[in-house]
């Protein structure tokens, strides 16, 4: 199966974020439906899925962390395909700084989040 290919994807945190009060909800619904492209990416550990409307329009990405320590991740490097886009805050539990190459996003053990982007 094609690493791009529509599947589900195992996490071990919800499968959809939580959209009470998402203004946006509509554009988010499109990365969770059926003709979404769903791919796992690798974070070193950080459980973190992408998931993206069909047309590649709207992107969710979801970053758990199963360890017992906090973890810092890259955005621009864990998805330089989507460097130059601003990510926001959907659901979850983060912390995030700046670094000269982009955003970096902290989570605390056992933390998730969900962040979404749109074209």
């Amino acid at each position: 199966m094609s690493p791009l290919a529509s599947a589900p994807v195992q996490t071990a945190w919800p499968q959809a974020p939580d959209l009470t009060g998402c203004a946006n909800s509509a554009h988010l619904e499109a990365a969770f439906a059926k003709d979404a492209v769903v791919r796992a990416l690798d974070a070193d550990g950080v459980g973190a899925v992408l998931r993206e409307a069909a047309d590649r329009s709207r992107a969710v990405l979801g970053l758990h962390n199963p360890t017992a320590d906090e973890v810092r991740i890259h955005l621009p490097s864990l998805l330089p395909e989507h460097a130059e886009r601003t990510w926001h805050f959907v659901s979850g539990s983060m912390h995030t700084s700046d670094t000269d190459g982009g955003l970096c996003v902290h989570l605390a053990p056992s933390a998730h989040v969900w962040l979404t982007t749109a074209r």
